[in-house]
């Protein structure tokens, strides 16, 4: 009965000594994250796929709600699924954290995962100037010498909009939203891939001398051609 006796006084103890100060562990419990599930990850990015293309033609005759879900989709989930994608001059992978992507593949990819009707490849390998042209609305596309005009110009634009910027040698996708600028791309320097950070923090942006920009969400011809 001994024993007993002292373990109802270690409870006693514990559950009624307010001013007793339990010792917490001399070292840190080790936390173990599973392994990423590429294929997984691959499974349910087809299948959001599936859902755009029977989804978006509600959207026929009614642009303003199909501009909305062109960028909810764009900025939320196609964008999400790439993260992480390593970047490659070479590389183009049609395949979301499997292989490696260059900068012109990741914005042609991306916009033909969401039904944009495309040349993936042969768009990809243009100039970032050509790929602006191309899929921005044609009296939206500015050039500036400088971040800071750059800048000057997104502050007057509406919120929740994407747009295509071209720099040097590089391309990739701005996104406005609530008052922040965002630059999504698949990112050369130090060969970190695909990644979403604010603008003014991109060490891509800094590296340019010139800035080509244009707006996407705002192509009235290419969203209705999306829809149908």
């Amino acid at each position: 009965m001994r024993p007993v006796f002292y373990i109802l006084l270690s409870l006693c103890c514990l559950t009624n000594c307010k001013n007793r100060t339990i010792p917490l562990p001399s070292s840190p419990i080790a936390v173990f994250e599973a392994p990423f599930d590429t294929a997984a990850h691959i499974r349910q990015y087809e299948l959001l796929q599936e859902k755009i293309k029977t989804k978006k033609a509600d959207f026929r005759g009614n642009p303003i709600a199909a501009k909305q879900y062109f960028f909810d989709v764009l900025n939320d989930s196609i964008f999400y699924y790439w993260m992480e994608t390593g970047w490659d001059f070479n590389g183009h992978t049609d395949t979301p954290r499997k292989g490696d992507i260059a900068c012109g593949y990741f914005v042609t990819t991306t916009l033909r995962d969401m039904g944009v009707e495309l040349q993936r490849y042969k768009l990809a390998q243009q100039a970032a100037s050509v790929i602006v042209e191309k899929l921005c609305t044609p009296n939206s596309i500015q050039r500036y010498g400088s971040l800071e005009k750059l800048e000057a110009y997104l502050a007057q634009q509406a919120e929740q909009e994407i747009f295509i910027l071209g720099l040097d040698y590089h391309v990739g996708f701005v996104v406005r939203d609530a008052g922040l600028n965002y630059f999504v791309h698949s990112d050369y320097i130090g060969r970190s891939g695909v990644k979403r950070e604010l603008l003014r923090e991109s060490a891509a942006i800094g590296a340019s001398a010139s800035y080509m920009v244009g707006n996407l969400s705002g192509n009235v011809g290419l969203l209705g051609a999306w829809v149908d």
